[in-house]
């Protein structure tokens, strides 16, 4: 378990409860529902400092903390007091919906303020190629991040943030892709998922000339490949899509 775990109701917790700015009844409710899903503690890890406390991320709706759960590890994202959204069970809702076709990290649990889910331990997709991985692995992650996009799409789940999609892509430590961080998605507007990803990962520079030490491809073909995706999406144009950069 990374980190010591404090309490609940410590006090140092408060920066982080009640996120940026301290309020009493912000405070007391993101309490109640932290109970109420059962969360035992927050563990003081991450890369981000708050007060005495700690986040492994913040967004513009809510932050990200470790905690535990019955003995368990888990990623609770918590409601800033200044959010524009007045709860986070939509997200949870479009998170158990992309659950159930193999994508992002489970759910376990979700009330307005808060949401427990699996936490996954890794790296940002282009930190993760700065470190140097084997071909083989930077391969595997692409095809099943593309595979994963794909799924969004024909689901009807459009991400809406995989356009720059460095914090919204995770390499676990075993070298599994996911694609995380389900605030800003929906099943109302035309998806987009397959095709952001793809200008991300190929016409993007700074991530694009990581990959091109492992892949190699034709902006061109990609680019008309895409077009016949955008008119009409199907496993067949994934398959000319990886077949192009040689994924397999």
């Amino acid at each position: 378990m990374a980190g010591v775990i404090v309490p609940l109701e410590v006090a140092r917790l408060k920066a982080v409860l009640s996120y940026p700015h301290f309020s009493d009844a912000h405070y007391e409710a993101v309490l109640e529902d932290l109970r109420a899903l059962g969360a035992e503690g927050i563990a003081l890890a991450g890369d981000l400092e708050v007060g005495d406390a700690r986040l492994i991320g913040k967004g513009c709706t809510a932050v990200v903390c470790l905690g535990v759960i019955r003995g368990r590890q888990v990623a609770l994202k918590i409601r800033r007091s200044d959010s524009s959204r007045e709860s986070l069970e939509g997200e949870a809702s479009n998170l158990e919906f992309a659950n159930s076709f193999g994508v992002g990290p489970k759910l376990y649990c979700a009330r307005r303020n808060a949401i427990a889910m699996e936490h996954i331990r890794g790296q940002n997709f282009a930190r993760w190629l700065e470190g140097g991985p084997r071909t083989d692995a930077v391969r595997r992650a692409v095809l099943d991040v593309l595979g994963q996009c794909l799924s969004l799409d024909l689901h009807g789940l459009d991400h809406g943030e995989l356009s720059d999609a460095k914090k919204h892509i995770i390499i676990s430590e075993a070298g599994r892709a996911y694609i995380i961080d389900f605030e800003s998605a929906s099943r109302s507007r035309k998806c987009r998922n397959l095709t952001s990803v793809v200008s991300y990962l190929f016409f993007k520079e700074s991530v694009s000339r990581l990959l091109m030490a492992h892949i190699a491809w034709d902006r061109k073909t990609l680019a008309e490949i895409m077009k016949g995706y955008k008119a009409a999406p199907s496993d067949r144009l994934l398959e000319a899509l990886t077949s192009h950069l040689k994924l397999y």
